[in-house]
């Protein structure tokens, strides 16, 4: 999946239709971001993938069969991702405050949609916080809001 994101990146500044395809590869850092959440503990539960959709759906405006095919690509991607800094990397250099505020609690959103937080979502979800610079209070309120939305 990252190897799709850096050939997002690499498009991004040559064309005059830059802002079309920075909307589509936020939406596409966004959607591996919530799929790696969804699929750190190696399965991905039905509601897991229905949270996953009706965030991107909610977010980004999109209908249902939109969010659902930006999900399956982004899942079909999965293995090839390498690293988290490239998709960090863009959410610093594109996202402000609130955005990064936002992306976290989504990113609890569907962890807690499985009733279950495992450790390996936990991490993740610190971890992308951390390299994303979002301060520790708003990380934990991120995480009581998407608990309270459950």
């Amino acid at each position: 999946m990252l190897q799709q994101i850096r050939k997002l990146f690499e498009q991004i500044g040559g064309d005059a239709d830059v802002e079309v395809r920075d909307e589509k590869d936020v939406r596409m850092i966004s959607a591996a971001l919530l799929t790696e959440v969804a699929t750190v503990d190696q399965k991905l539960d039905d509601r897991e993938r229905q949270t996953l959709v009706q965030v991107l759906q909610q977010h980004y405006q999109l209908d249902a069969e939109t969010a659902g095919e930006l999900m399956e690509n982004a899942l079909a991607h999965r293995e090839q991702a390498t690293s988290l800094f490239e998709f960090t990397k863009t959410v610093n250099d594109q996202f402000s405050e609130k955005d990064k505020y936002l992306l976290v609690r989504q990113m609890w959103q569907v962890a807690f949609s499985d009733e279950v937080i495992e450790a390996f979502e936990e991490h993740l979800i610190r971890r992308v916080a951390e390299l994303i610079y979002l301060p520790h209070g708003l990380f934990t309120r991120a995480r009581a809001e998407a608990r309270g939305m459950e």
